[in-house]
């Protein structure tokens, strides 16, 4: 029976390459998000900002698009005979 995740041992499952991609792409996202804030400080050249600035809500939204794409690509088979199973 084929599931979504099947692979063999947890090692052989992080040794894919759309899995390294993927694990790379959330990391960039939530270094993204986490640092939007200092980002945003320091383009703006000011000591506070706020919650609903342009900058701050778009480094926001491309972080967690980065995450989200990173899970996505995570789970994406690699066989090319997919279906043909």
């Amino acid at each position: 029976m084929f599931t979504l995740l099947s692979f063999e041992n947890p090692l052989q499952f992080l040794l894919r390459y759309t899995v390294i991609i993927g694990i790379v792409l959330a990391v960039i996202g939530v270094a993204l998000c986490l640092t939007a804030k200092r980002i945003t400080m320091a383009v703006r050249k000011q000591d506070e900002i706020n919650k609903n600035d342009s900058l701050y809500v778009a480094l926001r939204i491309v972080g967690l698009c980065l995450i989200l794409v990173g899970m996505i690509v995570m789970v994406l088979p690699v066989e090319a005979n997919f279906y043909s199973k």
